[in-house]
């Protein structure tokens, strides 16, 4: 199987287990899977190549993370030669920022590099507002390189091209994206909004409360869609969704100091909770 070239903090390959079993115990296995926050998509790249779905869309509001996914997939052969070729200096990565910053949608190449440059050598793959690993002078322990093996991250890339006719990529509001994917037959949707409480430091396109009421908005109207939605479990969103039972679980992940938090899930009533370790449903 393959896994994500982006480093994603929060990101959900970990999830893989449960989503097997998620699938086969609701007689999914060959669906199409959706993500509206693809982000560093490392759960859709190991649903896709393990053959327990079919196809996967990609979406993410993210000019930048767009760039990526459309250059990986579209333009494989010129990005792993950008990667395989890359200088790996601070002078570089200045430039690198200011390519990323530009988000000009005219190159996607230049961008998709960009984007990936800086999540492989800044500080826990967070690409806005960390600066690069070894710090500015380059006198930490670790440098740019740490992360950026140059042989290592084209070949991940590579690894993409078998796949590419079965991966679609969009840059849509997620709102908008799953409007389609919600209401599809034999589809599964996985709904991974930006943390509430972390989500600002996280991500760049950052949820406010009335955002995550908008997106349970959304899912509440499709009950009978095949969706998941996970979340950082904390009180403001066990009220938002205070009308399903939440399935609680634990997730580390490493941003910064390696640190475990508590999840939640939400299913859809046309899903059905598999029995995985680890996981609770508690009474709503």
């Amino acid at each position: 199987m393959i896994g994500s070239p982006l480093r994603y903090p929060g990101g959900k390959a970990k999830l893989f287990d449960f989503f097997v079993s998620l699938i086969e115990h609701n007689r999914l296995l060959g669906c199409r899977y959706c993500e509206p926050y693809a982000g560093g998509a490392g759960l859709a790249l190991k649903l896709l190549s393990g053959g327990f779905v079919e196809s996967v869309a990609l979406n993410d509001v993210d000019e930048a993370i767009w760039a990526f996914w459309t250059s990986a997939l579209n333009h494989n052969q010129d990005l792993c030669h950008l990667v395989e070729n890359a200088t790996l200096s601070i002078d570089e990565w200045y430039r690198q920022r200011e390519v990323w910053r530009a988000k000009d949608l005219s190159d996607p190449l230049a961008l998709g590099f960009a984007t990936f440059f800086l999540n492989r050598t800044n500080r826990s793959g967070i690409i806005e507002g960390a600066g690069p690993v070894g710090g500015y002078e380059q006198g930490g322990r670790w440098r740019l390189d740490a992360r950026f093996d140059r042989v290592k991250q084209a070949a991940s890339i590579s690894a993409l091209a078998p796949f590419q006719s079965r991966i679609s990529v969009s840059r849509l509001d997620a709102l908008e994206f799953i409007e389609e994917t919600l209401t599809s037959p034999n589809t599964l949707t996985y709904l991974d909004p930006p943390y509430y409480v972390k989500g600002s430091k996280l991500y760049r396109n950052a949820y406010n409360h009335d955002d995550h009421v908008a997106v349970k908005l959304a899912v509440a109207g499709k009950r009978s869609g095949q969706w998941v939605v996970s979340y950082d479990a904390v009180e403001p969103i066990l009220e938002i969704y205070s009308d399903w039972d939440p399935i609680l679980y634990s997730l580390s992940y490493s941003a910064g100091a390696s640190a475990t938090g508590k999840e939640v899930i939400f299913l859809s009533d046309a899903l059905s909770l598999p029995e995985v370790r680890g996981f609770t449903r508690l009474a709503a």
